[in-house]
């Protein structure tokens, strides 16, 4: 019997030491199931509903319809003329300033605006998706 109560005793040792071999060695998966802990609900964003740019939407909505549609919107934008109904990054913007107001710029201005124009040119053809 005391045989028997000795192979017990060292089974049950032999598992808590395994047991605690298997925590403490290092786990990896194959990426087949992941689980995702979360402690807590997130909390809701607070969004500023009256933004600028939120708060400004629509507001040239009615001109055709109070105007007869004689003026567009896009024709009420105080900017420079370069930049009306524009759509485009930096690089497309300069070029057409440089092709719409670059013959009356001062030189230093004109230079510099070259100079952006040089650095953006081979950073587009470089990197990103442009490539």
């Amino acid at each position: 019997m005391s045989v028997l109560g000795a192979l017990l005793k060292a089974g049950a040792s032999f598992c808590q030491s395994a047991g605690t071999l298997l925590n403490t060695a290092r786990t990896f998966s194959t990426g087949t199931c992941c689980r995702i802990r979360m402690h807590a609900i997130p909390q809701l964003k607070t969004v500023d509903r009256w933004t600028e740019k939120r708060s400004m939407f629509g507001v040239y909505d009615n001109i055709g319809i109070l105007g007869n549609f004689i003026a567009h919107p896009k024709d009420l934008i105080v900017a420079p003329s370069w930049v009306k109904a524009f759509t485009g990054n930096e690089l497309q913007r300069l070029i057409r300033k440089r092709k719409m107001v670059g013959d009356r710029m001062m030189t230093l201005e004109r230079h510099n605006l070259e100079k952006r124009i040089r650095f953006l040119y081979r950073r587009f053809n470089r990197t990103g998706k442009r490539r």
